[in-house]
């Protein structure tokens, strides 16, 4: 029996105008999320602006999510680290306040080899009794493996799935093969959820469930149930939102000016380097979720 599956909304991360969490917005957008219906929440994810926080408010945002939610769905807390102390203390922190899960990525700086790898997650997953997911992201964390590499990593204990942040349908398909079938693979992106449901793929976590959560649920259930006719419909609704996120690398700012134009009190603060929002993209994010149907 799978761990998870589904579709996790990788949750953004809310400021007020002194840079802290913005606790209140925080717990309506939970709120929201759960009351519509998605099967569970990460936090600090990449969507989360994870690497760019102090622990302080990475803390902040673990705790307040979790309450919010309130046990009703999944929370997984994402751990962003380069080294293996500082994973494992976040990993215990999110322990402690009550995660279901986590979602650990490691950032390559120096050349490591594979069993450096093996050895970090080895580790890390040693330090908690959390059931782990491995977060493969190779644009953005530098660490490529190949679905064997991963297979390998899997073996260990509470190694329970793992989020593929990859166009490679087929490298999905080779993953879910070499792994057990309680192994949940999920993709990271709801573009590609029809196809990667179709080689083994148990669920997206993803940022889109931000703005149509009922209709990515929806899609998720069409492609559980064989119905294809109802997915490739559903599916381009979703590709709909597409520049939400591919219109630029680091579309935080954007999503959150979705957000507020769809009612939640988000605004668009982010923590730097990322890019603040510009008029051109505020202009588009209108005109994305108006061709959408959305407002």
């Amino acid at each position: 029996m799978k761990r998870f599956e589904g579709i996790f909304t990788v949750m953004l991360t809310t400021y007020d105008d002194y840079g802290n969490v913005d606790r209140e917005a925080m717990r309506e957008i939970t709120d929201y999320l759960v009351e519509s219906g998605v099967h569970g929440l990460v936090v600090l994810g990449s969507n989360g602006e994870n690497p760019y926080l102090t622990h302080h408010h990475q803390k902040d945002v673990i705790d307040t999510v979790i309450d919010a939610c309130a046990q009703r769905i999944p929370v997984i807390v994402g751990v962003n680290k380069r080294g293996t102390e500082p994973a494992v203390d976040m990993s215990r922190y999110a322990e402690e306040a009550g995660a279901d899960g986590l979602l650990i990525a490691l950032h390559r700086f120096y050349n490591l080899d594979e069993d450096a790898v093996y050895a970090f997650y080895e580790d890390v997953c040693g330090s908690v009794s959390l059931p782990v997911l491995f977060y493969n992201f190779p644009s953005n964390t530098g660490l490529a493996l190949a679905p064997g590499s991963i297979a390998r990593i899997a073996v260990i204990d509470n190694m329970v799935g793992a989020k593929e942040t990859i166009f490679e349908v087929e490298e999905v398909r080779a993953l879910v093969e070499a792994t057990d079938e309680d192994f949940c693979v999920f993709t990271g992106m709801t573009f590609n959820l029809v196809e990667t449901m179709a080689v083994g793929a148990c669920g997206a976590i993803c940022p889109v469930p931000n703005f149509i959560p009922e209709k990515t649920v929806e899609l998720y259930e069409a492609c559980r149930n064989g119905d294809a006719e109802r997915a490739q419909e559903l599916q381009k609704d979703v590709f709909s939102l597409a520049p939400l996120l591919a219109s630029t690398p680091t579309p935080h700012a954007m999503q959150k000016e979705a957000l507020r134009l769809l009612g939640h009190p988000v605004m668009t603060h982010v923590k730097g380097p990322l890019p603040r929002l510009t008029s051109e993209q505020a202009k588009l994010v209108r005109e994305t979720l108006e061709n959408a149907g959305l407002i």
